[in-house]
């Protein structure tokens, strides 16, 4: 499973009330008693109907299939003794959703039907809840490689121990028949502009895969229903965002493998998920097929999966030969100064400190600034 590719965590929840006013919350969605909501004490009563501490996009590859994974952390808990409603634990939670990226066009579409609801039906591949879930813990002391701004993230460093786990188990279950998936996730979303404001109102409907319930629930009759008790509200370019970044990493794959632009994008996706064995398969057969190509950003993803395979001296090798290959748009030099810094971090781990430290310093003097803080940590740099 990829890294985090895009996340709201931040939104403003609303409710309204038994006294027909509208209540709100950060991140929250309140109670509707409107006495109570000011002096709730802690515990159950605290989550408000709805809560949320981050939701986020990432992506997995079933079956040669891109789908996304949307995870909503919350805040949870639960009584120790239920019945007497006595001893509450608070803790955290994860609920889960698999579904295929092409729902990404349905969640944002090209043309935004501004003050005009609308549902989309993620149709799950498999759904569930993790409770007290572990974060991911990251490994420290590792150089971070620079990540190329083509929607590839190049500077994951977690361990897959945790809820990742239990996702890909989940997955992996679903996949082979033992378990039966009937959960499901609708989104819904009401697009708002008004005068100079642009906003997005949303919600998550948890719902079961049944024929019959999801065309009740996605009717268009009860679309504008559903916003009229509570919801979340962002900014539009917040919510738009949230879809975007993870479209970004969506790349159309032909049927049948064998072209440059077809291994080249699949290589793509295999780094992004990990999977940086299959990545440097799929970019070596694009420089097969086309071995002159003067396109330096292959170069330099392959230089950046041979690093974090640890084959640091043909990384280096593909760092050269990117930096070679001098962009003509302007628009791909940013890109291509950040060869100098991996080349760099792979020189790091060659024992060549001092050519890091040229590198670093060269990625710096082109424009490079976050090269500054190895300049200043490991090569005795001042940087102002």
């Amino acid at each position: 499973m990829s890294p985090v590719q895009s996340s709201i965590t931040e939104a403003k929840g609303w409710a309204m009330q038994d006294n027909g006013k509208w209540a709100y919350a950060n991140n929250k969605i309140p109670h509707t008693d409107s006495r109570s909501n000011a002096s709730r004490p802690g515990g159950l009563n605290q989550l408000g109907q709805d809560n949320f501490i981050s939701i986020e996009l990432r992506k997995i590859m079933i079956d040669d299939v891109q789908y996304n994974v949307l995870i909503k952390k919350y805040e949870d808990g639960e009584f120790e003794f239920p019945f007497l409603q006595r001893e509450w634990k608070s803790f955290r939670s994860i609920d889960y959703y698999v579904f295929k990226g092409e729902k990404l066009k349905e969640m944002l579409p090209e043309d935004v039907p501004f003050n005009t609801p609308y549902l989309v039906d993620l149709n799950c591949y498999v759904a569930g809840k993790i409770k007290n879930f572990e974060e991911s813990v990251f490994m420290g002391n590792r150089l971070i490689l620079s990540s190329y701004a083509t929607g590839v993230i190049g500077n994951f460093q977690a361990s897959q121990a945790g809820y990742e786990d239990a996702i890909i188990r989940a997955i992996q279950d679903r996949k082979v028949g033992k378990i039966i998936n009937d959960g499901n996730l609708i989104l819904a979303v009401y697009p708002i502009k008004a005068k100079d404001k642009e906003m997005v109102r949303f919600k998550l409907i948890k719902a079961y895969k049944h024929e019959n319930l999801i065309k009740i629930q996605t009717s268009p009759d009860n679309w504008r229903d559903l916003f009229e008790e509570n919801f979340y509200e962002v900014g539009f370019n917040i919510y738009s965002n949230f879809i975007r970044e993870s479209q970004a990493y969506f790349i159309e794959l032909d049927k049948v493998i064998t072209a440059y632009d077809s291994n080249y994008n699949w290589g793509l996706l295999r780094y992004q998920i990990g999977d940086y064995l299959g990545a440097l398969e799929a970019f070596n057969k694009a420089l097969e097929e086309d071995p002159s190509t003067d396109d330096f950003l292959i170069y330099s993803y392959r230089g950046n999966t041979r690093s974090k395979m640890g084959l640091h001296s043909t990384a280096i090798a593909d760092f050269d030969k990117a930096i070679s290959l001098r962009p003509k748009r302007i628009i791909d030099y940013p890109n291509w100064i950040r060869n100098y810094f991996n080349r760099g971090v792979a020189k790091y781990y060659m024992d060549n400190l001092t050519g890091a430290c040229e590198d670093w310093k060269k990625a710096y003097d082109l424009g490079y600034g976050s090269a500054s803080e190895y300049l200043m940590d490991f090569c005795g740099e001042k940087i102002k």
